[in-house]
């Protein structure tokens, strides 16, 4: 028997299996893997921007992790019931060890403190940092909602409203994620901000980031987006000087017309989440919705486009 303070050596087993096997051999693993298998289906992508892909005909890889050591029997008797669960003959099972950590922390050692813009610092929960008199220091704890301040967009669209927020701006987040730049745009000077977002795990990070802050009251976090799923009572439209989106070129496509409604005249649209193949696309929506682009922030491959409403 293990001591109960030796740390787990834990087993990855990796089988390539044709398409047809992929289910068989997923519920062959199992039943030996109780934690879950890991499908990875070839693909090819066909818009890195937004995620879009084809599947292809071709070998998928199938990952398990076990409690080790595995005896030569047990990696024969594990081979033997996932050949009896083919149709079509396995290739080699690869084997390799891998430590006993706790990957829900893990990801923590690449997210540190991070400067944005002039004066704007994000600051991990988890991490300390002495903040100089004229900064303002966003501290957060992102869960699994996108929006951590290390991604190119959520940068280029905090430097944005840096720029744009004037004391007493009335904020339309769309698409929050973590709340950082409903956060920001608050610390900045924003009066109010409704953000919104259509993942429930976006919505609690984003409560917890705006109370963490010791902005809940003037962020109203709710699930939801501009259009038919609109979650405040009063109307969307004219009800924003600033709306901001940090999605993706197609979101931000289908949604324009209702962030731009959603402005008041004059107020200024800060939209991110594309790269410059999705530019022409963005720029077109921006001008069929009656906004004027003013600027477009660059950063790596990333673009942030920022248009006013006449």
């Amino acid at each position: 028997m293990r001591p109960a303070n030796e740390p787990v050596q834990w087993i990855e087993v990796i089988v390539r299996v044709a398409p047809a096997d992929v289910d068989a051999i997923a519920d062959a693993l199992r039943e030996v893997s109780p934690a879950g298998v890991s499908i990875e289906p070839a693909i090819r992508t066909l818009d890195h921007d937004n995620f879009q892909y084809e599947l292809l005909d071709e070998p998928t890889t199938l990952r398990v992790c076990l409690a080790g050591p595995l005896t030569s029997h047990d990696r024969r008797a594990l081979r033997r019931r996932l050949a009896a669960a083919a149709a079509i003959p396995l290739p080699p099972i690869r084997y390799r060890a891998v430590g006993d950590q706790d990957w829900s922390e893990e990801w923590k050692r690449y997210f540190g403190v991070l400067h944005v813009g002039s004066r704007m610092v994000v600051r991990p929960s988890w991490e300390t940092y002495e903040a100089q008199p004229d900064e303002l220091v966003i501290e957060l704890d992102p869960g699994t909602a996108f929006g951590t301040g290390q991604h190119e967009t959520t940068r280029l669209c905090l430097a944005a409203l840096e720029r744009e927020i004037r004391p007493g701006t009335a904020v339309l987040d769309v698409g929050t994620g973590s709340g950082i730049l409903a956060v920001g745009a608050v610390l900045l000077g924003a009066k109010s901000v409704r953000a919104c977002d259509i993942d429930a795990n976006a919505i609690a990070a984003a409560v917890e980031n705006a109370r963490r802050n010791g902005v809940e009251a003037a962020v109203d976090v709710r699930p939801g987006s501009v259009g038919p799923d609109w979650p405040w009572d009063s109307p969307a439209e004219a009800s924003a000087d600033l709306v901001v989106a940090n999605i993706s070129s197609v979101a931000l496509v289908a949604l324009m017309e209702e962030m731009a409604a959603a402005l008041r005249a004059g107020g200024c649209f800060i939209g991110s989440g594309f790269i410059e193949t999705g530019r022409a696309g963005v720029e077109a929506a921006v001008r069929g919705a009656g906004l004027d682009t003013q600027d477009m922030l660059e950063d790596g491959e990333w673009r942030c486009l920022v248009a006013r409403k006449p």
